[in-house]
Order: structure tokens, then sequence, then C-alpha cells
């Protein structure tokens, strides 16, 4: 099994790749029927539950600790979120999948949380899983027009903040690291430049609130030259 080289080809290949399907695929579907929409979303859905599953049996049966296969990494929550935009259309779920869909699921499709790289299952199945997550994200901005707003960053922050604490709980109930709270994720990341743990946590935060400005900055800036 090849170790991951996140700056080898292969994984270069399936950044460009899920990047371009991020981008391209919930545009060819802007003027297609409502049905053709609806099937689309459906199957982002269906991708995206399955994966959640593959995960319980790959991280939680597989490892003889069901503990570690639960949906409380923060990447299960913005799939949740974006989930529950499609059957709702409620805006603060893709609020919250916009901002952290984005930092978490980008940051995993560029650094993914295993040793491993192509064509290790886990590695495959990370990349499409975070990949969905955003095209979900994709299909909500350039399909349904959503977009954040500047209120929306301190909004996002508090759903994240209430979500930590609970995780943090969950963690010290059941022994695990979801969030990556109790110890740094493997493999090289952003989190390889944060301070030991616990302290880690801090830095996450503080990088968990400039990245969520940045991702707003490009409409700020779009909303001050429109005037």
């Amino acid at each position: 099994m090849n170790a991951l080289n996140i700056l080898g080809p292969s994984h270069i290949f399936s950044v460009i790749l899920s990047v371009l399907a991020i981008i391209y695929i919930p545009k060819y579907f802007v003027k297609s029927s409502e049905k053709a929409q609806q099937i689309f979303a459906s199957l982002i859905i269906i991708t995206l539950l399955i994966n959640q599953v593959m995960d319980f049996y790959r991280e939680g049966i597989m490892s003889d600790r069901w503990q570690e296969g639960l949906p409380l990494h923060l990447c299960d929550f913005s799939t949740m979120a974006i989930i529950l935009y499609f059957l709702s259309k409620k805006r603060d779920f893709f609020i919250f999948a916009f901002f952290f869909g984005i930092a978490g699921g980008g940051m995993s499709i560029l650094t993914p949380d295993t040793v491993y790289g192509f064509p290790y299952i886990g590695y495959i199945q990370s990349q499409i899983g975070h990949t969905m997550i955003l095209m979900g994200v994709a299909y909500a901005m350039v399909i349904d027009k959503q977009r954040p707003y500047l209120v929306d960053v301190a909004k996002a922050l508090f759903y994240a903040s209430v979500l930590l604490l609970f995780t943090y709980f969950m963690n010290y109930i059941l022994g695990t690291n979801y969030w990556f709270l109790a110890e740094k994720p493997i493999g090289s990341n952003i989190t390889s430049l944060m301070r030991p743990e616990p302290f880690h946590i801090i830095d996450l935060y503080i990088a968990a609130i400039l990245i969520c400005y940045a991702l707003y900055l490009p409409y700020y800036i779009k909303d001050k030259a429109q005037g």
C-alpha cells in the first residue's frame, strides 16, 4: 500500500478531479428541469449517506470500537447540514455547510486524514465523501442562488461553538478524538503548524475564525464594488 504523498501525482490528480467536479457538475444542472435537479440533489444525499455508513463500518466496526465510527466529526456535521438543507431548504443549514463544509471538507480533500494514498479504499472514500459535501454546497450556491452575508459568519461560528462543546463532552464520555480535540490528526495538515495538545484547540478555533472571514471576503469585496 502506497503511503500518502500530498505532492504526489496521484493525489494532485485526485484534488484537481474533485475541484473540477465541484465546480462544473452543478453548473451542468443550472438549466436542467426541476426534476433533473431534484434527482441530482437526491444522488448527492444518497452518496453522502453511503459514505457515512462506510465510515461507521470502516472506523467503528472493523476497528472493534463502534465509538470511533459515530458521525461526530466536523465534516459529519457538515454532511448532516447539507442533507438537511436539501430536505428543508432552511438557510441556516446552508450557512453551516458553506463555512465548515468548505473549510473542513476542502482541507480534507487537500490533506486527507489517512496514512495511505490511492488506491487505498479509505483514501478514495475520503476524497469522494468530502467532494460530495462541497458539491452539495455548490448546488445550493449555483442552482438555489444561496450565498452568505456578514452576519452569517458570527452565526456559523456560534453553531460551531455549541457543537464543539457537545463534541468535547462526547469525547470525554466515549474516549474518542472527534474534531481532533484530544489529539492532532495523523499525516501532513494544518495542525502540524500548531502548538502541542491541548493548546492546539485554541489555535484551531482561531484558524476557524480566520478561515470563515476569509471565505466571506470575496462576497464582501463584491458587495462593496457593486456599491
